[in-house]
């Protein structure tokens, strides 16, 4: 027992020092090329405006940009039963959630026959199937698959392949027709959806244009946690005015992993044919990437708040830290594949469009910037190089907390559960809070450029026993 807890804690403090150690890696390496160049060049002047303006372009304008788009964008979110449903499911060791999971999906308000749940046991060490085959006694529309203990874990983009590609359309021998009825969904299976949701999304794909939809994302620990409470801000306030606006001004939204539904003609025009694959297993941001791809096939991606899906929060900040390094380098991959692509400007889809995912996907690097600002900043009070700018001071903070706002309108628009007397504070938490992605993206550089991507589970905290009562059913 003493043998075991001193191996995990000292297994935690490698995996600290690993963070800590990529984390400093970037700014030490601008630190010291900035002192070098200063050695070099004696009284080196750094003129910042261009960063200002930059800012000022891809952040502060960007931002009042989205707000007028909100304000002026005219929903069109109603509900439908006009398609049937495929709703897939990816779970490695999760018995702490997958219990209530199930009870929430399966009991969807939709009718039984037009969906059914692919639970994908992803060689699973826990009681994973056997929380899973307890439900499909009561619920005939739940299948279960098994990938064994040798195949399993590679990865959220394997499993849904396996569940999608080896499974579904071999399964069904015959395509269930019209095969542009046919929509998969997916869930993390720690997702509880609202049970309205199957009918929100159904009457978006009444538009014969959309290939994926994406649902508001919620944070079910919000009260327990504190941290995790932030992450639901974020997710409500600063995502949602971002993916609203998108689908108002280009109809391309970025797809999630959670509460994410794609119809299988369009799935069937992204198909790696290389690999024979339609999640990529090489990115770490699988549902970012099948996104951009259905965009780049003249799909059109909505997004849609009247429903939502909830989903668990990390509660430690190594554990966040983690899951945003991965979002982050998922990104950069996506960044890399797409916008830096010359293949991807050739490609003959409207310029807006590819517009829109250039800007969305290069605020992964904004992070940088900004912390380059702090740097240049901190060697000109120390004397070691002078800086210069056109605009004053302020104005420079200004532009740094310029999204403030987009907080603001998320808060207040959920302010019967977010009290009106806890928004102001909440607003400069929180955007105190964005500013750990500059650790975050500076440690996912680093990897990006040096390490081979590894998909890594991210941990649960909630535990649900659920499964106790899933078990006996």
């Amino acid at each position: 027992m003493v043998f075991s807890l001193l191996r995990k804690w000292f297994g935690n403090l490698y995996g600290f020092s690993v963070t800590f150690g990529v984390s400093i890696v970037g700014p030490l390496l601008i630190v010291g090329a900035t002192f070098a160049f200063s050695l070099v060049f004696p009284g080196l002047v750094i003129d910042t405006t261009f960063l200002t303006i930059y800012f000022l372009v891809t952040c502060t304008l960007y931002n009042v940009f989205l707000l007028v788009v909100i304000s002026r964008a005219r929903t069109n979110q109603g509900e439908d039963v006009g398609h049937f449903f495929s709703l897939l499911i990816p779970a490695h060791n999760e018995e702490k959630v997958l219990g209530k999971t199930l009870e929430t999906i399966l009991n969807f308000d939709y009718p039984t026959e037009l969906f059914e749940v692919v639970l994908i046991n992803d060689g699973s060490a826990d009681q994973t199937e056997k929380i899973a085959h307890s439900f499909q006694k009561q619920y005939s529309n739940l299948k279960v698959l098994n990938i064994t203990a040798n195949n399993g874990g590679r990865g959220k983009s394997s499993a849904l392949n396996v569940g999608f590609a080896d499974f579904l359309l071999s399964w069904r021998g015959i395509e269930i027709k019209p095969r542009h009825r046919w929509v998969i969904g997916v869930f993390d299976s720690d997702a509880v959806p609202k049970s309205d949701m199957l009918k929100k999304v159904s009457f978006q794909f009444i538009d014969s244009d959309v290939g994926g939809v994406q649902t508001l994302v919620r944070i079910k620990n919000a009260k327990t946690s504190f941290l995790a409470k932030l992450q639901d801000i974020e997710f409500l306030a600063f995502a949602r005015v971002i993916q609203f606006a998108r689908t108002s001004y280009s109809g391309a939204v970025a797809l999630g992993g959670n509460g994410q539904f794609v119809r299988a003609t369009a799935l069937d025009e992204v198909a790696l044919v290389h690999q024979k694959k339609y999640w990529s297993p090489e990115s770490l941001t699988e549902d970012l990437d099948i996104g951009v791809r259905l965009l780049t096939k003249k799909w059109k991606n909505v997004y849609i708040d009247t429903t939502s899906v909830s989903q668990e929060g990390t509660e430690t900040l190594r554990t966040m830290f983690r899951q945003r390094e991965r979002w982050a380098w998922g990104t950069l991959q996506t960044l890399k594949w797409y916008v830096f692509n010359p293949s991807f400007w050739r490609k003959k889809f409207s310029f807006r469009t590819k517009l829109d995912i250039s800007i969305y996907l290069i605020h992964v690097l904004l992070p940088v910037l900004v912390f380059l600002c702090w740097i240049w900043s901190g060697m000109s009070l120390l004397g070691i190089i002078g800086v210069s700018n056109f605009f004053p001071f302020v104005f420079m903070i200004a532009n740094g907390f310029s999204f403030m706002p987009l907080f603001g309108y998320g808060l207040w628009k959920e302010r019967e559960e977010y009290p009106r007397w806890q928004i102001v504070p909440l607003i400069f938490i929180a955007a105190a809070y964005t500013y750990h992605w500059i650790p975050v993206v500076m440690s996912a550089i680093v990897r990006f450029l040096t390490t081979k991507p590894k998909w890594t589970k991210t941990p649960r905290f909630n535990n649900v026993m659920h499964h106790n009562k899933a078990a006996k059913v």
